[in-house]
């Protein structure tokens, strides 16, 4: 027993010299690799905290709907930029939080488009698509956009009113779906804003966020409200083509609120057309 009790001890002395030659064996670049991923780690945790904290303010208030709304009015046109064009990767990017939603001309026509909804599950959002356009398999019949849009047009210093055109089965490009024309003035009575949240300690941990009003345009009054949080926790990356806003924005455990079964990348229609039905019918 004695002699057992003398080796445990004498094993105990040792550990910190082994452990000592241990560390000493490790090569520079084993101690940069460790320290960079306790970075990570840290700086990981600090951001996912932030996140789930700016996500208790996410979501939808709504203080009343309208039905049958005819046309709204954009009060403005999110821009696209170059594919691969440094704001995908910048942290500070104003569109952050809806990086692979459409823009342009694009993200006007998403308002003009019907909805395709599937008859064994007709409760969830579907696929947007031009008006007249024939039903699918087991597709419902389509649930209509709005009949106008209006918006000031920054270069031209001209107001816009755009429609659809109503032969999308011979439509051979993206012109012959909508077309606009210059109008003196608007005349809708509901306007659809948004504001990019840019707060510069949010964005050093890549989480950004928008808010996105439906607004009473005869009282002034916002009459619905969406608030969206998107985060990247690769930090901006850019491996394998990587997009990291984009990227971020699609998955639903980076964005709130989420909506695990509504297509992506049309997030301001589905939200305006809950608060504005559009007039369905002739």
């Amino acid at each position: 027993m004695l002699r057992e009790s003398t080796t445990w001890l004498r094993l105990l002395a040792l550990a910190p010299l082994v452990i000592a030659l241990t560390a000493c064996g490790k090569s520079q670049a084993d101690k940069d690799a460790e320290a960079k991923e306790a970075a990570y780690r840290e700086k990981y945790a600090k951001a996912e905290a932030l996140f789930k904290e700016r996500c208790k303010t996410a979501g939808v208030v709504v203080k009343r709907t309208v039905r049958d709304v005819e046309g709204i009015e954009l009060t403005k046109i999110r821009q696209p930029i170059p594919w691969g064009g440094k704001e995908y990767f910048d942290p500070m990017y104003p569109g952050a939080a809806m990086a692979g939603n459409s823009t342009g001309d694009r993200y006007v026509w998403q308002f003009l488009q019907s909805e395709f909804r599937y008859s064994y599950a007709p409760e969830q959002r579907g696929a947007l698509g031009p008006p007249n356009y024939p039903s699918g398999y087991q597709q419902l019949d389509p649930t209509a956009g709005y009949r106008y849009v209006e918006y000031f047009d920054t270069k031209s210093g001209r107001w816009q009113r755009c429609t659809a055109k109503r032969d999308a089965q011979s439509a051979r490009a993206f012109e012959d779906l909508m077309g606009c024309q210059l109008i003196k003035e608007p005349t809708s009575k509901y306007a659809l804003d948004y504001e990019d949240l840019i707060d510069p300690s949010d964005r050093a941990l890549w989480v950004a966020g928008i808010k996105l009003k439906v607004i009473d345009k005869n009282s002034g009054e916002v009459i619905a409200e969406l608030t969206k949080f998107v985060w990247d926790p690769g930090f901006g990356v850019r491996a394998t083509g990587r997009l990291p806003w984009e990227h971020a924005g699609s998955a639903l455990s980076t964005v709130c609120p989420s909506y695990p079964k509504r297509p992506h990348g049309s997030d301001s229609r589905y939200f305006i057309d809950t608060i504005l039905e559009p007039k369905q019918g002739e």
